[in-house]
């Protein structure tokens, strides 16, 4: 009876040790060379073995940049193409896999395991050309910002340099992160330095018709519609220059404004334009809808 239990006990140590996976040695190792980025994948098919370590990798990558990096597996003409993209819409670049080199590659038990590698500054390179990218574009807005004449920005200046700046901000902590130096540092410097001061203007009112509480009323929603966007201040001829004309006619059943306004730079120059007309029962609501107009059509011209 003892034998049979000794036997029996013997067999499941066998099982067990054989079910065990076995590594090869340097697949849990670290390595040295902080040049490279690594990555270690296995499965019992080779390609999925490589797509794994390239999986890894795009790991290491994201602990790296502190972004979550996707790579999506596509499979075209029986070629494995592998793609980094970041979910926040910064594109790495399309790591081809002449880019990847496999150093290390050993099966056992019908098992690939693979290590995969590529050098920091093919992932560097590429971040910096994506910097590069934006720069006439900017340079554009800066030559903007200064023909304009105007100590400040316009809104659409900071958002359009806001948009650039949030996408080369986050290739530049990518690049800092992997140990490369950012290209263009002096001119991201400067714009950031731009983006510190807010846009800022002062209008002017020129009305006809209406009556005395119909005035304060829209000038109340005028300067609470401008402020979403300037800074308002007093009159100064290095600000941008905001010129609201409109007319105000009532009857026995309803309110109505026709409204005209520009938005000029310190050269004179018309760089907003719009009118409005709106017909309402009373003035408040022909105010609402005045209001949700001019909100609308600012904020288009900003984004555009």
């Amino acid at each position: 009876m003892n034998l049979i239990k000794a036997l029996v006990f013997f067999s499941f140590f066998i099982i067990s040790c054989s079910s065990v996976t076995q590594y090869p040695s340097w697949y849990l190792s670290t390595n040295k060379d902080s040049s490279y980025l690594y990555g270690v994948g296995s499965s019992n098919n080779l390609q999925d073995a490589k797509f794994e370590a390239l999986n890894d990798i795009a790991s290491q990558i994201s602990l790296s940049i502190e972004s979550d990096i996707n790579i999506s597996k596509e499979q075209k003409n029986e070629n494995l193409s592998n793609v980094i993209n970041s979910n926040i819409g910064v594109n790495v670049g399309d790591i081809e896999l002449d880019s990847l080199e496999y150093p290390l590659v050993e099966e056992i038990d019908k098992v690939f395991f693979v290590q995969a590698r590529i050098k920091k500054d093919i992932i560097i390179s590429k971040l910096n050309s994506n910097i590069n990218f934006y720069v006439t574009d900017i340079n554009n807005i800066l030559n903007s910002i200064k023909s304009s004449m105007c100590r400040t920005l316009s809104p659409k200046h900071k958002h359009n340099l806001s948009l650039f700046m949030s996408k080369i901000d986050l290739y530049s902590k990518q690049i800092k992160a992997l140990g490369g130096v950012v290209s263009n540092q002096a001119l991201i410097d400067s714009v950031n330095q731009v983006l510190q001061n807010q846009p800022t203007a002062y209008y002017a009112s020129f009305v006809q018709g209406g009556k005395g509480d119909d005035y304060s009323l829209i000038e109340a929603s005028l300067l609470n519609e401008y402020n979403k966007f300037f800074d308002i201040q007093s009159k100064d001829s290095k600000i941008y220059y905001i010129e609201n004309r409109y007319n105000i006619t009532r009857t026995i059943s309803s309110v109505g404004i026709k409204f005209y306004s520009n938005i000029k730079d310190c050269s004179n120059n018309i760089i907003f334009s719009t009118s409005i007309d709106v017909d309402s029962k009373d003035i408040n609501l022909a105010i609402d809808r005045f209001k949700a107009q001019l909100y609308k059509k600012i904020q288009t011209w900003v984004e555009s």
